[in-house]
C-alpha cells in the first residue's frame, strides 16, 4: 500500500494498493485500475473544506453561490452534466493510463 499526496495546497491524500503482480504479458497495459471509491477531487476545490462547500451548493439550487459553482464546474470538467461525486469512470481511467504509458 502506498500513499500519494495530490495538490499540496488542498492535500488530498489517496490510498494506493497494489492487488497483483505479474510477469507482463506482450501488449497487455503496465498499469489498470480494478476498482475505486469515488471520482478524483476537482482541481483547486480548495481541499476538502472547499470541496465540501461546492458540494453543498451544487446539490441546492436556491443556494447563493449555486450558479457560481455550476458555471465554475462546467469550465472544470468541460462539461454541463449533473456532478455525481461517487460516480467513478474505471473505463475512462484505464484509457488514460493506456495514454501515459
Amino acid at each position: 500500500m502506498a500513499f500519494y499526496e495530490y495538490d499540496f495546497g488542498d492535500s488530498w491524500l489517496h490510498r494506493l494498493e497494489l492487488v497483483s503482480k505479474r510477469p507482463a504479458e506482450k501488449g497487455a497495459p503496465p498499469a489498470r485500475l480494478v476498482d475505486g471509491a469515488r471520482r478524483g477531487p476537482l482541481e483547486d476545490s480548495g481541499g476538502l473544506p472547499g470541496y465540501e462547500e461546492i458540494m453543498d451548493a451544487l446539490a441546492d439550487a436556491s443556494h447563493p453561490d449555486h450558479d457560481e459553482y455550476s458555471a465554475w464546474l462546467a469550465d472544470m470538467t468541460g462539461s454541463t452534466e449533473p456532478f455525481d461525486p461517487a460516480f467513478l469512470d474505471i473505463a475512462d481511467v484505464n484509457r488514460t493510463l493506456d495514454r501515459l504509458f
